[in-house]
């Protein structure tokens, strides 16, 4: 295996060897400006930004919206997969070959673009697949069933899924009778209708996909936004939230414990509902302290939640060794410590 056959790859998507080149180096080196890649590569500066638009058109690599621009490849995996019907053999090793290419590890937080509906819809499958803990997904139902043999995939790795769908306006009939809505139901662990909205996957609070295709007011070309910084994403967290509180329940099958969640708001919803169960519950808390930020881990019996949306208060009630501790998420300011991930476990001495 060799760079000749990745470039086989390449040539029989119409790329060419510059192209090649380029994505090794992103691959390689992490995202790069267009400088960078000229100095790494030696070829000028117009020959490279060329190069970028051909693999960003085709969804190979994505770019930041920041000055300078940054530019990063996709995984290797994905570039395979575009193409693997064709070429299943030369795939497998171009896909072995680019694997053994190690990545440098990368702190940043940034906002990506993405052009290509395909590269698109590539990448809010990859987001479910890579998903460990829990996913939330908002679309149209005919977005969900796109994805349904993934979500549903999930769900069988233990992954909580929640999922928002809305009624398309040219069909005002549709209601939780209606086929596609019991076809669904029956297949989803949980699942809400509300109005219509943002298509849009967050998977365990760390990474979000964002389609504005439909923000016609924009009048762009771009299909897609990939989102790692944090603030954003609890944005994107916060505005799932606040229409699923209000939204039609569909399904929502019982969790089961043990269970590990990193939505704040939606994992008070389900502890809250154990609670009134009659469930003796204990939890362990990743996160920080916010009088200090110092990272930590608090463990205890999880005894009551406060709800408050009016307010936007909104936390757990946890007694530790050190006493109560209000938990609340990764935007607290009046509680004692902030959640990053809680796994929940029900107290098995309470039964005795």
């Amino acid at each position: 295996m060799s760079f000749e056959s990745v470039l086989k790859l390449f040539k029989k998507m119409d790329l060419g060897m510059l192209d090649a080149r380029v994505y090794l180096s992103l691959l390689s080196s992490g995202s790069l400006s267009v400088s960078r890649l000229s100095e790494e590569l030696g070829v000028s500066r117009p020959q490279v930004y060329a190069s970028l638009n051909k693999l960003f058109s085709r969804g190979l690599v994505e770019i930041s919206g920041g000055k300078p621009a940054l530019y990063r490849a996709v995984e290797p995996s994905t570039v395979v997969k575009a193409f693997e019907s064709e070429l299943k053999k030369l795939g497998r090793d171009s896909l072995y070959y680019l694997s053994q290419i190690k990545r440098k590890e990368e702190v940043r937080h940034n906002i990506w673009v993405l052009r290509s509906r395909m590269g698109l819809y590539r990448r809010f499958k990859s987001t479910i697949k890579e998903a460990e803990k829990d996913l939330i997904i908002r679309g149209s139902v005919s977005f969900i069933r796109r994805l349904l043999r993934e979500i549903l995939n999930a769900q069988k790795r233990g992954v909580i899924v929640y999922t928002m769908t809305y009624n398309p306006l040219k069909h005002k009939e549709y209601n939780s009778t209606s086929y596609e809505l019991k076809y669904l139901a029956k297949n989803l662990s949980k699942l809400r209708i509300a109005l219509p909205g943002d298509h849009y996957i967050v998977r365990d609070s760390s990474l979000a996909v964002v389609s504005y295709e439909k923000w016609r007011a924009f009048k762009r070309s771009n299909y897609g936004l990939i989102v790692e910084e944090p603030i954003l994403i609890n944005y994107i967290v916060s505005d799932f939230f606040r229409n699923w509180y209000e939204s039609k329940e569909i399904c929502d099958k019982d969790i089961e414990l043990p269970v590990s969640l990193t939505f704040h708001k939606l994992a008070l919803l389900e502890i809250d509902k154990l609670l009134k169960k009659g469930m003796k519950l204990v939890g362990s808390f990743k996160g920080w302290w916010t009088c200090t930020g110092r990272r930590g881990v608090i463990e205890g019996e999880i005894t009551d939640t406060f709800i408050d949306i009016r307010r936007g208060l909104m936390y757990f009630g946890v007694h530790t060794e050190g006493g109560y501790v209000r938990v609340g998420g990764p935007d607290a300011t009046i509680e004692e410590f902030a959640m990053e991930e809680v796994t929940i476990f029900e107290d098995q001495s309470a039964r005795h």
